[in-house]
């Protein structure tokens, strides 16, 4: 039926036309550019094949103006009530029948008016009225729209009672198997309609309407909507619409279902189901195993699946927990404090470099002044980028206008209402080729590119993530070295496509910094490159092993005993930063920061152990009492108590109960206690009921912030200097940062044994490797994990598992008493034939057990 009434409209449209002098409606015999020649339009064959194919695209249905007056004259509203709804329903009942639900629903759902007014709030009721008398007195298409004062684009407000109708559409879809053919029909008919109403001249009538917004809710709220028979035509229809609407429409959308969308994981079922079938439709006639260049990003009706999962995501982040804007605020400050000391190091290495030629060649030189301009500089640049919406929508391929129009940017969000992963479709992140994904990206301007899944990284799993990041840094490495290769040729100075990094093995930390300072300081599109490890007086090329090596040998010497820069909480086994460490280790913080980032930018993971407050920091956050569950555990359940203390409840205050004040003590990497007053005077100032949730914001931000700011001020400078312009911060959330540093505690080691290979002599089927595997799944989780730190390094697993690791089991030589050994740098394990199983367990155990540092490696 719908299909029928949009072709007979067409068809007229193709024949008569609309009757306006001034149509630019291209498929409109009005038009004074109508695409068809007179040959054609005169031809009623021609006319209707062009009508149905016309129908099949959408496209733009003008209206006769001949026919408005008589269609408007002609409305009658007539909507749905849950009153009236109950009454339909037992009047089918009584019949035995349900035709009369099926043609009020096919008058209503196939209507805009009649859907859009129905389920209004009592105060909004007289728009219906209000509607008839308009119609019955205007010829014009604006007598087609409601306005009403109450409901603009730029409030949260809907007419729509969002209970009654939640109600009602939970009693309608019981009867299912009666009525879902016709509401496909019926949804059919509205949304061609609403989609050419959208393309035309009206969309910002449409959009002002006051019950414009409750048609979404309505239709969202329907079960149907992920029935396979829905998803292909109407699903996308409806995401179609809704992704044409005028970025404000959007945000408004976005707002409201961050206010009245209690049930949200419903609507993103329904288009994960959506984006899902889509992936299975794309698998059907794609062989992704082929040499075929078709993405999964060019299947049809993907892009409306993403960014209305994005606006579903927009409003999970609205309805989650945002930081206090004092927070955010101070994390900006400390964002330009930052970009403004990095540019006055280099500036005043520019400076001595200056100087020193100066003093030969006696040219002038530079003055403070550059220093004071170039902070200036910075700054100006940094407080644009906050203020000015193009500015950032230019930059980056992360942000877009709905997220700048909304000003929502997700790192300033702990947590939403639901689970950030309840974004993420695995099957069809799966099926993403990443890589070719970003060089089609790259290949074309960011204004000319429709759709990519890197423009969603809300959407793209962490492995994926990583895969862009990598493929990111990647091409970064290969313009450094065709740059370079340009300047080999035409240049009589060589200069190394890599980073290579030659150090000795005993002054192991002296070098690495001397040389990665400079480099950061300097040069620091150096540390972009790939990197390569030379160990000085040593014969072997870099091909992953010595950088793995390297890592491993340079974090165990600098998070040891002595240097002290770092302690370990008992309860949480995490480091932590030494308080009171000696003042003239700013140049070991910053190797460490630096280390960090380079791990991260050529895919190293490092043995280390940090709570994630600091890879919130690492991300610009500051620290605050929620962290503290996770970095000190008793300290963030004593202030819980504090808050929670009910002083009428106890019979007592909260001064004789805890006997706090606003002087505290820290312990330092030696047990020794520093005092710190968190006012002044604050060992006179008493914990009181009124003044503890100051006491506990200023004692967590003394504990995560400013006890350890000397501390870690060099070593965020540090890492900045590596990943200052990558898209880490765009594409991550500190607790992915936290898995591509340290890895993953989570551990299958099933995945371990299918992808283990053998050397040496030994097959999968071998004895020995069989013993191997049943002793190995057979050991205790804590047994598995000195198993892995024995053979790898670290006791965690990479981004997508073990099954990432590679192990290699080598046969070292026949049955002896020798014990197994390792080489972490290349994941091996080197193990002796055994004569028996219980050997093998023995002598494995022991391995694992007394491996301590480097020793039987």
């Amino acid at each position: 039926m719908s299909a029928d009434k949009s072709i007979r409209q067409y068809f007229h449209q193709l024949t008569n036309g609309c009757g306006n002098n001034q149509c630019s409606n291209v498929y409109c015999r009005s038009c004074s550019t109508c695409e068809y020649d007179e040959k054609t339009l005169n031809d009623p064959n021609k006319v209707a094949a062009e009508a149905i194919r016309l129908c099949g695209k959408h496209a733009q249905l003008c209206i006769d103006k001949n026919m408005l007056k008589t269609n408007i004259e002609e409305i009658k509203i007539r909507n749905l009530t849950e009153d009236y709804l109950h009454e339909l329903i037992e009047q089918c009942k009584k019949t035995a029948g349900w035709n009369l639900l099926r043609d009020e629903i096919d008058i209503i759902f196939s209507n805009r008016l009649n859907l859009s007014t129905s389920f209004l709030k009592k105060e909004f009721l007289e728009n219906i009225s209000i509607k008839k008398e308009s119609s019955s007195n205007s010829t014009t298409s604006k007598s087609l729209f409601i306005n009403d004062p109450r409901i603009t684009l730029d409030n949260d407000e809907i007419t729509l009672d969002i209970d009654i109708m939640k109600r009602s559409i939970k009693l309608l879809v019981l009867y299912d198997d009666e009525i879902s053919s016709t509401i496909h029909t019926s949804l059919d008919i509205l949304l061609n309609e609403l989609y050419c109403e959208l393309k035309s001249s009206k969309q910002n009538d449409l959009e002002m309407d006051a019950n414009f917004f409750n048609l979404f809710f309505i239709i969202f709220e329907l079960s149907f909507l992920s029935d396979p028979i829905f998803l292909f035509d109407i699903a996308r229809l409806f995401y179609s619409i809704l992704t044409n609407l005028s970025i404000e429409a959007q945000a408004k959308f976005v707002r409201l279902l961050s206010k009245y969308a209690t049930n949200l994981t419903d609507y993103i079922s329904h288009v994960q189901q959506y984006i899902t079938m889509h992936t299975l439709r794309w698998c059907d006639h794609t062989d992704i195993k082929s040499d075929s260049e078709e993405l999964l990003s060019s299947e049809p009706g993907m892009k409306e699946g993403l960014d209305v999962l994005r606006m579903l995501f927009y409003a999970n982040l609205l309805r989650g927990k945002r930081d206090t804007l004092d927070i955010i605020e101070t994390e900006y400050d400390n964002d330009e404090k930052m970009e403004i000391e990095l540019v006055k190091r280099r500036q005043r290495r520019n400076d001595d470099t200056n100087n020193s030629e100066n003093s030969t060649t006696n040219e002038p030189q530079s003055t403070g002044e550059n220093t004071t301009e170039a902070s200036a500089t910075s700054t100006t640049t940094l407080r644009t980028r906050r203020s000015t919406n193009a500015n950032s929508d230019s930059e980056s391929p992360y942000e877009n206008k709905l997220q700048l129009k909304l000003d929502i940017e997700p790192n300033e969000y702990r947590h939403g209402q639901y689970s950030f992963d309840t974004f993420v479709n695995e099957f069809a992140n799966e099926k993403i080729e990443i890589r070719k994904e970003y060089l089609d990206f790259i290949q074309k301007p960011l204004n000319i590119t429709e759709f990519s899944f890197i423009f969603y990284p809300f959407f793209l799993s962490t492995i994926n993530k990583i895969a862009l990041l990598n493929i990111e840094n990647k091409a970064r490495m290969y313009f450094q070295r065709r740059s370079v290769l340009m300047h080999n040729i035409f240049s009589m100075i060589p200069i190394n496509p890599y980073f290579k990094l030659c150090v000795r093995r005993d002054h192991l930390i002296e070098d690495a910094l001397i040389s990665l300072e400079y480099q950061g300081i300097e040069q620091p599109y150096e540390l972009k490159k790939q990197l390569f490890i030379e160990f000085e007086g040593e014969q072997g090329l870099d091909e992953g092993g010595l950088s793995k090596e390297f890592f491993q040998l340079i974090t165990e010497k600098i998070f040891g005993p002595e240097y002290a820069m770092f302690m370990t909480n008992e309860e949480t086994n995490c480091l932590w930063f030494n308080p009171s460490a000696a003042e003239d280790l700013d140049r070991e913080y910053t190797l460490i920061g630096i280390l960090l980032g380079l791990a991260i930018y050529n895919s190293i993971i490092l043995d280390i152990k940090f709570p994630p407050v600091i890879y919130r920091k690492l991300m610009g956050k500051i620290g605050t009492f929620e962290d503290l569950e996770t970095s000190h555990p008793t300290i963030y359940s004593s202030l819980k108590k504090l808050l929670t203390f009910d002083e009428e409840k106890e019979g007592m205050t909260i001064e004789d109960a805890f006997g706090l004040t606003f002087q505290v003590a820290i312990t330092d990497v030696w047990g020794s206690q520093i005092i710190f007053d968190l006012k002044d005077n604050g060992a006179s100032i008493s914990v009181t009921n009124i003044n503890r949730e100051e006491f506990v914001r200023l004692y967590s931000d003394l504990l995560l912030n400013k006890s350890i700011e000397k501390q870690f001020h060099p070593f965020f400078h540090g890492f900045l200097l590596v990943t200052r312009d990558s898209s880490l911060r765009k594409l991550f959330r500190p607790d992915e940062i936290e898995l591509l540093v340290a890895g993953s505690q989570l551990l299958d080691f099933n995945q371990l044994a299918s992808a283990a290979t053998y050397d040496g002599g030994y097959t999968k089927d071998s004895p020995t490797i069989q013993n191997f595997w049943n002793v190995l799944m057979n050991f205790t989780d804590e047994q598995k994990r000195k198993f892995l730190r024995f053979t790898t390094g670290s006791d965690r697993a990479p981004i997508g598992g073990l099954v990432r690791l590679k192990l290699i089991i080598s046969r070292n030589g026949p049955d002896a008493d020798r014990l197994p050994t390792s080489h972490t740098c290349f994941n091996a394990l080197l193990l002796p034939d055994y004569s028996s199983i219980e050997k093998l367990r023995e002598k494995l155990s022991i391995a694992i057990d007394n491996a301590e540092g480097f020793g039987l490696r």
